[in-house]
């Protein structure tokens, strides 16, 4: 994507959004988060990395090398949103550079770098807000680890760290960690959110699966995949060159469902059964029929 100097400008492409208000559609909404304009210069690195639905309120939460952006379900645009985390070794803010995850109705888990130079470590290890993003707090490995790869549900936790092939398993929210390792190295984790035992790892040599927490692996389909997506329906995954497909038996078996018409950077999937799919160029996609067809929600450039 061309950087365009000195602006960042916020499409909201429409798939019902228009320009409507936001709606409260649960009972633990989001807080509102800290919002300012990107920063000046950094729209070439719209780089999309993480997507994560609020399964409280639908908010949508963005990762990108630009910031942390929020969409309110309902709303015309997103938000960049701008934390603050304290340390004993001092403070420092956060926004882009983070893989986010709700693990909780309005409890995000996450990873990542702080935004530019500070007194916070360069890999901020696990980290929690409880605000939308707006404050942050240290849970675990704090400047040792940069989880690139992370997925929660409760207390449930896992997590990968850049460029290795352990698969962190936590039972406590990430205040510990359990080693497993399977057979390739992860391009994305997933675990059933009903039976957190069930796991499968997406690889470039395909799928593998465990039904006993990693202590163990079987190989599944051996093509190449990248992401994942658990959710009440199955399984989803995407492969290279955008094809999603959809498992209700842990991974064992899939069915096409449908081309995003990309590779995909990152797949989610909200309670509601609606997939978001990232794809090159800061935009996002977004799926109501399982993965058939796919409309372009946003796009930040």
């Amino acid at each position: 994507m061309r950087a365009r100097p000195a602006v960042l400008l916020l499409t909201l492409l429409a798939v019902g959004c228009g320009g409507d208000e936001p709606t409260d559609t649960a009972s633990t909404p989001t807080p509102n988060p800290t919002t300012t304009t990107a920063p000046e210069g950094s729209a070439a690195n719209a780089f999309i990395g993480s997507l994560a639905v609020d399964p409280g309120d639908g908010t949508l939460m963005i990762g990108t090398g630009l910031g942390l952006f929020r969409l309110r379900a309902g709303a015309a645009q997103p938000e960049r949103v701008t934390g603050e985390m304290s340390t004993p070794e001092g403070e420092g803010t956060l926004s882009s550079n983070l893989v986010v995850r709700y693990a909780e109705p309005g409890e995000l888990l996450g990873s990542g770098h702080p935004e530019g130079a500070g007194a916070l470590p360069e890999n901020l290890g696990l980290i929690s807000s409880a605000d939308a993003g707006n404050t942050w707090e240290a849970v675990s490995e704090l400047g040792e680890s940069d989880f690139h790869i992370l997925q929660a549900t409760g207390d449930h936790v896992v997590a990968v760290r850049a460029e290795e092939t352990d698969v962190l398993v936590s039972r406590d929210g990430g205040g510990t960690f359990d080693t497993r390792t399977p057979p390739a190295m992860p391009l994305d984790v997933a675990f059933d959110p009903e039976d957190p035992a069930r796991m499968v790892v997406a690889t470039q040599q395909g799928t593998f699966s465990s039904a006993d927490g990693g202590d163990s692996w079987r190989p599944r389909d051996p093509i190449p995949s990248e992401q994942l997506a658990w959710a009440a329906q199955g399984l989803y995954r995407s492969d290279p060159g955008g094809l999603v497909k959809l498992s209700t038996d842990g991974g064992a078996t899939w069915k096409d469902r449908g081309n995003v018409g990309l590779t995909v950077n990152e797949l989610a999937v909200d309670d509601d059964g609606a997939l978001y799919a990232a794809v090159a160029g800061g935009e996002v996609k977004k799926s109501t029929d399982a993965g058939a067809k796919w409309e372009t929600l946003l796009r930040l450039q």
